[in-house]
Formats: C-alpha cells, structure tokens, sequence
C-alpha cells in the first residue's frame, strides 16, 4: 500500500518535474511602471494579464480533456496562465493533470485540495495550474486535512499589442465549509506577507461567499472581489489580491459540455 501511494504522489510531481530556471526572483508587482495603452478610463492595457480558469461551478471532477487541450491550444502563447479545475485523479492512475501538460505542450503543477479514501480505493481531488515557463519553486500552504492554498510564482505576458512580462505570485484555492475558511487566517497572513503578496483566484461554494468576504476584510491592504457574481450555481469564483490587483474585465466562453472557460483580465500596479 505505501509503495502505491508514493507511486500516485510521483505522479503527480511529474507536474513539477522541471522546475529549475533562471526567473526573477523578486515578485511584486510594484516595479511595472509602464504607462502605454492606457484607456480614458484609467486601464492599462499593457499591464494587464490575463487568467483563464476553466470549472464547470459544479462538485464533479473533468475528465474528457480533449476539449480543454483544443480551447488551450487554440489560445497558443497568447494564454499565459490557466487553471483547469477538478482535474481530479483516480487511483487507476489515469493523471489528467500530466495528460493536460502533455496535450498542451506547457508546464504545470497540481493544486491537490483533498485526498479520498473509501473502499480500499483513494483518489484526490485537485486543480491543474497551466503556464508557459519553468518555474524555481511552488509552495502549498495547509489550512485543514482537506484544503490547501496552492502558491506558484509565475510570469505572464501582458495582453497589449508590445506585451511586457509581469511576475504574478499566483494562488489557487477551493473552499467547501465554513470550517475551512475559519481556518484559513493564518494561511491568509503568511500568503499576504511581504514574502508572497499573493493574488487568489479560487472556488468557493456560493453558500459562503459572506464568510469568505468577511475573513478577506481582516488581510491589511487586500481586496475581495465576487468574479461570477449572482450566479445560479453551486460554487463561484473569487478574486483575493493586494489593492494594486483590480480585476477589469470578466468573459465567459462554453469549452464542453457544463464546462466553461473564465478569463479574468486583472490589471497590475493599479496606483
């Protein structure tokens, strides 16, 4: 048994396999002072990224992955950083997750919310991080036994016409209690720390979505933005970043199927 564990848990590491490389290590965004392509309403289009978040809002895993790799591929270099969530793995050890690395010819890594147990069999459920680079480091921070924030330091090209890179220190996160987001102070503090300033895109059920807010109103200098507001589904996405992260444009696109593309359009340095 333990031998099959260690097993799964490689696999999953393939994930992060490569994760060597020269990156700048310094990651706030404070140092982005370009000024160009700036709208009369104030928006910076060349310090603007954008995250494309695939989930179907649903508690149900994404297994047919042939649509997700044809919307990524479609999108080329121009997609900088997406998560796929529910990419859950089984314990026949079919890994979705590498599978989606594979088909999309990008890095990734595994934002592991829980393990399960039942029967004799284990699966766990989680969310794959797509990007374009190698990366140095990924740090998963505890909150209970089944939640876990999941922080990957990134680069991600801005979507002007002469785009710059910007250095997005990207957080991912599923909340399914109360418990869990009760929980969830110390890990908020560490993360919003000057070593991390962690910008959170996540999945809450839409159930706790005042909880959340209230415990995000605690963090000093951060911001809780609703991205699906007044959606008729079982979980919402949330934006939880410091107040110089503004989320400017949210777009919906159907992938397959209950599966939808989210692209977030966030501009950075927002004075």
């Amino acid at each position: 048994m333990k031998k099959r564990f260690l097993y799964i848990f490689a696999l999953l590491g393939l994930n992060v396999a490569v994760t060597v490389s020269c990156i700048k290590e310094e990651w706030g965004v404070g140092n982005v002072n370009q000024t160009t392509n700036q709208n009369q309403d104030g928006w910076n289009k060349n310090k603007t990224i954008q995250v494309y978040y695939l989930t179907t809002l649903a508690d149900k895993g994404v297994y047919n992955i042939a649509p997700v790799s044809d919307f990524f591929n479609s999108k080329g270099k121009a997609c900088g950083l997406g998560v796929v969530d529910r990419t859950d793995v089984q314990m026949n050890l079919y890994n979705v997750s590498t599978d989606l690395a594979f088909s999309t010819a990008r890095f990734s890594c595994y934002a592991l919310n829980r393990m399960i147990s039942e029967g004799g069999s284990t699966a766990f459920e989680g969310s794959t991080i797509l990007f374009n680079h190698k990366i140095n480091s990924e740090y998963s921070f505890k909150v209970t036994d089944d939640c876990f924030l999941k922080y990957v330091p990134v680069q991600v090209a801005s979507i002007a016409a002469d785009p710059i890179l910007i250095p997005v220190p990207f957080t991912t996160v599923r909340f399914d209690s109360k418990k869990q987001i009760d929980a969830a102070e110390m890990a908020f503090k560490t993360l919003s720390g000057n070593a991390y300033e962690g910008l959170v895109i996540g999945t809450v059920k839409t159930d706790l979505l005042e909880p959340l807010k209230a415990a995000a109103e605690r963090i000093t200098d951060y911001t809780f933005t609703e991205v699906t507001k007044n959606a008729d589904t079982e979980y919402s996405i949330f934006m939880l970043g410091k107040k110089t992260w503004v989320l400017r444009e949210m777009t919906k696109t159907s992938v397959d199927s209950d599966l939808n593309a989210f692209c977030l359009s966030i501009e950075a340095s927002v004075e």
